[in-house]
């Protein structure tokens, strides 16, 4: 992706407002009991900062499953991020993935409860990696 910095600058802060967004929808749906749901925000809300920072560092996935991986590369790998965070990001990729396509998959509400402080914290740890 060739961009200018404005341009770069523009996406980065768009995709953190709507990691932002996605968070607060989380925690919206999640007082309603629609809790497959709210795992689905809490992933994008981690997806969407994931990707900024990506983006910020000049680096383009074109997939969640890429995105994955280059975060897990380029941050887990180097130290930036502790191998906790990674499997975080991990365990929300595959809780999405499970909840959304797959048959008599139910996330909890303890599920939620557990994984929402830890996603908010991740959160932030990936947009202080910001370049």
């Amino acid at each position: 992706m060739s961009l200018t910095d404005e341009e770069r600058n523009d996406i980065v802060t768009y995709r953190y407002e709507k990691s932002g967004q996605a968070f607060d929808e989380a925690i919206k749906i999640e007082s309603l009991g629609m809790h497959n749901l709210a795992a689905n925000r809490l992933y994008y809300a981690l997806y969407y900062a994931a990707s900024a920072t990506l983006i910020s560092h000049g680096h383009v996935s074109h997939s969640h499953s890429g995105m994955l991986t280059m975060m897990h590369l380029h941050f887990v790998k180097s130290g930036l991020l502790t191998k906790d965070d990674g499997a975080l990001l991990s365990r929300m990729f595959s809780l999405r993935q499970e909840s959304d396509y797959e048959d008599f998959v139910e996330v909890s509400k303890r599920d939620i409860e557990e994984l929402m402080p830890l996603v908010k914290i991740l959160i932030e740890k990936i947009k202080r990696l910001r370049k």
